[in-house]
């Protein structure tokens, strides 16, 4: 058995329509500092004060036999704090009784990372095992939200600034 990876870039990502509960982070386009060319890339920015979401859809790969994690590579313009995140995630098998319009989601996962007390916006990674997998199977659609935590109710977010999400992953043996 071996680990595989699904990359979940901040440009696929779908955003919420901003109605109650449903805050989407702003999306930053960022530019290197280094000669030219510069690389550029977008951030999926996390409010400190608002629980903000984005969504990723995908179906399961044929290669998939269990476990999921989610990956985050994030920076934070500040050395001091913890970001709270959680994931959850559901799973609809083709002739599933639910429709993709009203399969909920499974309970939620979450965990607290510090940021880098070294310099601001250095790279963080948090690591996220999805407890509730929702009986996903290969061939499954899923539908994953990535939230901030911001007001804490899972665990301590005293990060005081945005936490500016670059990359995400789904990690699964396969």
């Amino acid at each position: 058995m071996a680990t595989s990876t699904l990359n979940l870039p901040v440009a696929a990502a779908i955003l919420p329509d901003g109605s109650s509960g449903n805050a989407a982070p702003g999306i930053t386009r960022r530019q290197g500092t280094e000669g030219n060319p510069k690389k550029h890339f977008l951030t999926a920015d996390f409010d400190a004060a608002t629980d903000e979401h984005i969504w990723y859809t995908f179906r399961v790969p044929a290669n998939y036999i269990s476990g999921g994690t989610v990956k985050l590579l994030w920076q934070a313009n500040a050395t001091t704090g913890t970001c709270r995140w959680g994931t959850r995630l559901a799973a609809i098998t083709p002739a599933d009784a639910d429709t993709p319009l009203e399969h909920a989601e499974a309970a939620a996962s979450t965990v607290g990372t510090a940021t880098n007390v070294t310099e601001a916006r250095r790279l963080n990674e948090s690591s996220i095992a999805i407890g509730a997998l929702d009986s996903v199977v290969a061939g499954d659609l899923v539908y994953l939200v990535i939230y901030r935590d911001a007001d804490g109710t899972s665990g301590t977010d005293d990060l005081a600034v945005d936490a500016e999400l670059i990359q995400a992953a789904f990690e699964y043996t396969s």
